[in-house]
């Protein structure tokens, strides 16, 4: 096909020459638009391959054929193309837009109908020029969707460059966040953060976006109104033509809402399920669909054996017809029934519960549900029955007898299995009873049993059993028994005040007890055989002459008696000088100097040797023994470290550790200050180590004595900081000066990350509040250079020296530290 001028009718020759010069430019440029030439007759003269593609007919099939047969092909109504003709003869142009249908499909054309004139300015002919502009129809239709989507999207939608700021935001977001598009354009969307989000949330955010990669969490953000909400937000890179990232895309989606919903089921649900009470939920319909874990406990059923039955298979056939008419007529009524009620476990057993029925109804007043929860009262009802039964207190001391004494035993295993703690069981004879019976009379001897009882009862808590089982024998229970010494405290005491003389009629009478012992769970786990283990070891204690006691366990007695030695020991050995100090250094880890030293008692026990702290200790704590110890080594620190001072050695602080007793039953400020005047030390060489464990006890009274010591010059330090109670208020109330890392940390660091995660935490926390942190039990030199490395400001431990006596601190300060200096390179250097 030939797409040059054609040859038309009424333009050939001169006149109309530059009409042909203008059709050839029109027709042969390279535009893509369909030309179609029409004579002044309307009769198609030429028809390009444009105009092929676009109304899908050949140039064969039109050329020279009148427009109004043709229309259909070119999609031209015939009315209104004589319509166009006049306009475009009077305006010069008509200009209109065309769809056609052919079989490459729709398409969107837009037209301009142009006449042609001969140099009389007659009209000799038309152009019809079409250009097809379906794509960009549809990208403005697309375009114009997609601001409508974008615009009435029920998420935020925010569009941000690289660096976070706002470049668009729709109509959701304004609803919101409360800020209008005027308020955030050209604003950081930091500006919404709460405050609360972690900052490795948006660390991780902005790491993943800036990869090109889409991020999406969820983020607790701030409204305009100062409002916290939950965002669900999916952020997504725009990425260039380039390959780099040009925008964020941002969808959020506030799910305050759907969190609270979620955090209200998940409440009800740990409601339901971890109660302790059996609840069982039916539809409308009376059948079961959900139950929670008591119900299974108490009933024995899972949840599978009942979903979908009806409660009646619970039933256990005590109750008639009547007694269940009754309970649906008052539920219908009120919405609610409770009562008590028998059922039938799964393993047939029969037992009572008491249950409580509410009717659950919709908004229209309709029942939905019914939600039935109950608690057996099988041991109550037992026990009701066991009290209308049984006497169960011996009619001459008013105590428990051996039934009511086994129920507590039940009672307190239940307790110490869920503790861990122990139940001692002490078998108690009344020794030569008898003998008072049979010389003075069952009158006295009646009185004399009373007596001791009322000792008894003063030697025990409100929450042990003393019982009488009969005769002379007494039974007691003692619950929340931490360990075998405990109890050999209490039986030195029952026949401690069992020994003390009374008046019996006119009569000065006194007693003695032989005790056997036994111990839950270490000797049995039911009531008879520790009975039987107590009775035994009560005539063991009778053997060795009566008025003592005996544990069950031959091992026990022997602790019991070493235990009992070494108190009566300690006290000899005070007062035969028999106790010592060792001193162990603590040394500056930057100028690699010994700033201090702390006092550690040892006993040199005859016989023994050195006895180690951690035996001798504990028993001078529960005799007491530790006050008269403590005002000791206080006195001993101060006169040796006011000695070393006279000597010329360099000014070291002395550390003592001072006990619970000493803080809460001595006077402890008296004794330091006897201690510092006795010796002339200047009390800011002084300090003190407390534990955390003290503080906890009686705390505005500590609290004050320790504020009372730091405004007389002396240090105050927390002792095994990390094993106890930690608080930081306690730390800024008490204002201390140091805080000792416990040897516990210090021993795994190199080798358990959580160890070392907590020592870098205490040291950064002493640091920012001006604390000086010391590690103890350092024995390494990788321990060493880990606490270099986080910062440690002070040390003590085995790398550096075991503690020593006194006269060899100042051989050690000069042949020992300073090769170990030299040794390891000097503090800067490590």
């Amino acid at each position: 096909m030939n797409d040059s001028a054609p040859n038309l009718p009424g333009i050939d020759g001169a006149p109309h020459d530059h009409l042909r010069v203008v059709l050839d430019g029109i027709m042969g440029a390279p535009t893509g638009i369909a030309i179609i030439a029409i004579d002044e007759a309307l009769v198609v003269r030429h028809f390009n391959g444009v105009g092929t593609r676009l109304f899908g007919v050949s140039p064969e099939q039109v050329i020279g054929r009148s427009v109004t047969d043709i229309h259909d092909e070119i999609g031209v109504d015939n009315e209104r193309f004589r319509r166009a003709l006049g306009i475009a003869e009077r305006d010069g142009e008509y200009r209109f837009e065309q769809r056609i249908s052919t079989d490459a499909g729709l398409h969107h054309l837009d037209s301009r109908l142009l006449p042609l004139r001969g140099a009389s300015g007659v009209v000799c002919g038309y152009l019809l020029l079409a250009r097809d502009v379906t794509e960009l129809i549809m990208a403005e239709d697309a375009q114009r969707k997609l601001i409508q989507a974008v615009e009435q999207s029920p998420v935020s939608i925010i569009i941000t460059d690289t660096h976070g700021v706002i470049e668009y935001v729709n109509r959701r977001f304004s609803q919101v966040t409360g800020y209008s598009a005027e308020e955030v354009l050209g604003r950081r969307m930091n500006f919404a953060r709460s405050g609360f989000t972690p900052r490795e949330t948006y660390e991780d955010m902005w790491g993943t976006i800036l990869a090109g990669r889409e991020w999406s969490g969820e983020l607790l953000n701030r409204r305009k109104n100062g409002e916290l909400y939950w965002d669900h937000v999916r952020i997504m890179p725009v990425i260039g033509t380039g390959g780099d990232v040009t925008h964020f895309v941002s969808l959020q989606e506030d799910i305050s809402r759907r969190r609270r919903d979620e955090e209200t089921l998940r409440l009800w649900a740990t409601v339901f399920e971890n109660s302790g009470e059996g609840v069982m939920v039916t539809d409308h319909d009376n059948r079961i669909i959900h139950v929670n874990r008591a119900f299974t406990e108490i009933s024995g059923y899972a949840a599978d054996d009942v979903i979908g039955e009806n409660p009646r298979i619970l039933g256990s056939g005590r109750h008639d017809e009547a007694f269940f008419r009754e309970m649906w007529n008052v539920l219908t009524r009120t919405g609610h029934w409770q009562g008590e009620i028998w059922d039938r476990r799964r393993n047939g057993e029969v037992y009572p519960k008491w249950m409580g029925i509410s009717a659950v109804r919709d908004p229209r007043g309709l029942t939905t549900h019914y939600v039935a929860i109950f608690s057996d009262i099988s041991d109550r009802k037992a026990a009701q029955d066991r009290i209308e039964h049984l006497a169960h207190h011996d009619p001459l001391t008013g105590l428990p007898n051996r039934i009511l004494l086994s129920d507590r035993f039940t009672q307190g295993v239940a307790h110490a299995d869920r503790t861990g703690a122990r139940i001692a069981m002490l078998f108690l004879d009344l020794d030569r009873l008898k003998t008072v019976n049979d010389s003075l009379g069952h009158a006295v001897g009646d009185k004399l049993l009373q007596t001791l009882v009322e000792r008894l009862l003063e030697c025990v808590r409100e929450t042990d059993t003393v019982s009488r089982q009969g005769g002379d024998e007494f039974v007691m229970l003692i619950t929340e028994v931490p360990g075998p010494e405990s109890v050999a405290d209490i039986a030195q005491k029952i026949l401690a005040h069992a020994s003390r003389e009374f008046q019996v009629d006119g009569l000065t009478l006194s007693g003695s007890f032989s005790i056997g012992i036994s111990l839950y769970p270490d000797d049995g786990k039911d009531f008879e055989t520790l009975l039987r283990k107590a009775d035994t070891a009560m005539y063991h204690a009778k053997e060795a002459g009566r008025n003592t006691y005996r544990f069950f366990t031959e091992q026990m007695n022997v602790n019991a008696l070493e235990r009992l030695l070494m108190q009566n020991s300690m006290r000899q050995g005070l007062e035969n000088g028999e106790f010592i100090l060792h001193y162990q250094p603590q040394v500056d880890l930057v100028s690699g100097s010994v700033v201090g030293v702390e006092a550690l008692l040892r006993w040199n026990r005859p016989g023994s040797g050195l006895v180690a702290p951690d035996r001798f200790i504990p028993v001078a704590e529960e005799s007491g023994q530790i006050i008269a110890l403590g005002e000791w080594v206080l006195r001993e620190a101060c006169r040796q470290t006011r000695a070393w001072q006279r000597a010329g050695l360099p000014p070291m602080k002395m550390a003592v550790n001072i006990s619970a007793l000493q803080l809460q039953r001595g006077n402890l400020l008296d004794t330091v200050a006897d201690a510092l005047e006795a010796s002339g030390l200047d009390p800011c060489m002084l300090e003190l180590e407390l534990t955390e464990s003290i503080l906890i006890q009686n705390v505005d009274r500590n609290l004050d004595t320790v504020r009372e010591l730091k405004a007389r010059g002396i240090e105050i330090a927390i002792d095994d900081f990390g094993t106890g109670y930690s608080s930081l208020a306690y730390l800024k109330r008490l204002a201390v000066d140091r805080i000792k890392i416990d040897r516990s940390f210090v021993r795994d660091i190199s080798t358990d990350p959580e160890d070392a995660a907590i020592i870098r935490a205490v040291i950064q926390m002493a640091q920012s509040l001006q604390l000086v942190a010391l590690a103890e039990g350092v024995e390494t030199h990788e321990q060493l250079a880990f606490l270099r490395a986080a910062g440690c400001g002070e040390a003590q431990g085995f790398l550096f020296t075991h503690p020593l006596p006194a006269d060899q601190i100042a051989g050690y300060l000069e042949a020992h530290f300073r090769s170990w200096v030299v040794g390891h390179g000097s503090a800067s250097s490590a």
